[in-house]
């Protein structure tokens, strides 16, 4: 059969119109310019890494170490129900070398397509400029921009015998203190007053600085100064009241 040139002409375009329709779609496995947004929450690393990322006061938290004591900031992340994942920030002050004395908790609950719950706290309030940073960060509403120096007035013992872990026990805050703060030629930069829960903080730029905690009525002699070095960060620190309970 002799084919005229006009159905010579029309007879590749279904061939072009099948190869563009087979292009479409890249094969299973193929690389894709665009980010796969549904990939799931598939491991308690995964789920530790978005809780740290919601909230700056967490940034620089590592993995709790059982056998590692002085840790000041830590997480821990498991597997939970329902495919979701428990993760636990842990950020504690206060002779932290020793065990530190105080510690604050957060519980949240991550699902699997990464969406982070708070589900509880627990603990003391954090003073300002404790994190695993040393500066929780202006944008937070906690702290200025700092470098400077932030702290805790604290009075004890608050029981005759004091046990381990006894919470009953625990040093109560110094409200109203005084504290004095000279520099190193020994020239008062600045004069604080703790507020309720005995917190304090200034910014200052960096350099060596001495603590001048000053007497409080009711509280046994004065706390002893405290001489501290500010680098790019907050300074903290815990000022020691004695109760003279015994």
């Amino acid at each position: 059969m002799t084919r005229s040139p006009a159905s010579a002409l029309l007879l590749p375009i279904p061939l072009l119109v099948a190869a563009c329709v087979s292009g479409a779609a890249a094969p299973p496995g193929s690389a894709s310019s665009s980010p796969d947004v549904s990939r799931p929450v598939t491991t308690p690393e995964q789920a530790a890494a978005l809780v740290i990322a919601s909230d700056q006061r967490f940034e620089g938290v590592v993995k709790q170490d059982p056998a590692l004591i002085g840790a000041c900031c830590t997480y821990q992340a498991a597997a939970s129900t329902g495919g979701a994942f428990a993760v636990t920030i842990e950020i504690g002050w206060g002779d932290c070398p020793a065990g530190c004395i105080d510690r604050h908790h957060w519980f949240y609950v991550v699902a699997q397509d990464g969406s982070v719950a708070l589900q509880r706290e627990d603990g003391p309030p954090v003073p300002a400029g404790v994190g695993a940073s040393g500066d929780t960060g202006g944008g937070s509403g906690v702290l200025p921009g700092g470098p400077g120096i932030a702290g805790q007035a604290l009075a004890g013992p608050t029981c005759p015998l004091v046990r381990p872990g006894d919470s009953n026990c625990a040093n109560r805050p110094v409200a109203g203190a005084t504290i004095l703060i000279r520099d190193a030629g020994g020239t008062v930069v600045a004069q604080l007053k703790t507020d309720a829960n005995g917190h304090f903080q200034v910014v200052l730029p960096p350099g060596r600085y001495r603590i001048e905690p000053q007497p409080v009525t009711g509280l046994m002699g004065t706390a002893s100064p405290i001489d501290v070095t500010v680098g790019s960060v907050f300074a903290t620190l815990n000022v020691a009241y004695d109760t003279g309970i015994r």
